[in-house]
């Protein structure tokens, strides 16, 4: 039997032209910068836990602008996830914090990026820079 590969969210947050960053705290990709987000649980949509996960990730309440695309290389995760990336805007006038899941958050000019995990590279760029 095939394994079924779990979907995924990403976020693209924006904070005065730069892309909002977290050091990620657990494998894969421990100590390296992704985008906030994370598993899709049953009960939800892809949009509904792309604003739960950063709100548990970084601590943003955040709307939904677009939706990037969906990003599905069998590579992009050593445990097979697809992600479903957005566009997405902070709510109100909030600063982001680390939560259990990041040693750190800041942002990033989306043209100057340091080396991120998975494929959020692309996401990145695919959002905000074409």
């Amino acid at each position: 039997m095939a394994e079924v590969r779990a979907l995924t969210t990403d976020a693209v947050i924006e904070f005065n032209g730069e892309v909002l960053l977290l050091e990620r705290a657990h494998p894969p990709f421990e100590g390296s910068w992704v985008l906030p987000g994370g598993l899709v649980e049953r009960d939800e949509t892809a949009r509904g836990a792309c604003v739960r996960e950063t709100k548990e990730e970084v601590g943003l309440d955040v709307t939904i602008e677009e939706f990037v695309g969906l990003y599905d290389d069998p590579d992009r995760d050593e445990r097979g996830n697809v992600s479903a990336a957005y566009r997405c805007t902070p709510l109100s006038d909030q600063t982001p914090i680390p939560r259990e899941e990041a040693y750190q958050v800041e942002t990033f000019d989306p043209r100057n990026l340091p080396e991120l995990g998975f494929d959020h590279e692309q996401i990145v760029t695919d959002a905000l820079c074409e």
